[in-house]
């Protein structure tokens, strides 16, 4: 059964073969990992957003027509549910909350050192950006999508993906240049 196709265990899925899920998951759990933890930059929540991702793979498997890659059917359904947690999460923290959060954190990354201060600075100037923003350069700068993927993936022209990571782009290096002291 591994050798088969994405395409073939959604389908198989959407049949009810709960294997096919778990192919799926093996295959992919590594990649929405990463996504979930890039998009929402909370790694407390992340092994739940993979949980809750793959739940609507089983809920929404039926309905998968194959019209696209799976992967980039998969991202937009990871995509989406990233947004619902950071909206809902937006709406229940308060500031205090949030300094809490970010102190903790903070202290958690120091536990495992990271080693280029550099780096460190841009994940905080990347962090900072909204949401729509931020989701555009970690697809296409961490998981390597091009910006027609992308657009399928948001749901947008590619035309919008380009003038949105343009303006990304340009607002992460003030940002950056903020955090570093140059500006």
């Amino acid at each position: 059964m591994a050798d088969r196709t994405d395409h073939e265990l959604m389908a198989a899925t959407g049949r009810g073969d709960l294997n096919a899920l778990g192919l799926l998951f093996e295959r992919h759990h590594e990649r929405v990992h990463a996504l979930c933890y890039r998009l929402t930059e909370e790694s407390s929540d992340a092994d739940d957003l993979v949980q809750e991702s793959f739940l609507r793979v089983l809920k929404y498997s039926k309905g998968f027509g194959a019209r696209a890659a799976f992967t980039t059917w998969l991202y937009r359904l990871v995509r989406n549910v990233c947004m619902d947690h950071m909206n809902a999460a937006a709406k229940n923290r308060t500031r205090a909350e949030q300094m809490v959060r970010e102190h903790q954190h903070e202290r958690d990354r120091n536990d495992h050192g990271e080693s280029d201060p550099r780096l460190e600075t841009i994940r905080v100037a990347l962090y900072r950006l909204s949401p729509d923003k931020r989701e555009v350069l970690v697809l296409s700068r961490y998981e390597g999508l091009s910006y027609a993927e992308i657009a399928q993936v948001c749901e947008t022209t590619v035309g919008a993906i380009k003038v949105r990571a343009h303006r990304a782009m340009r607002e992460l290096r003030q940002r950056f240049e903020e955090l570093e002291g140059t500006t």
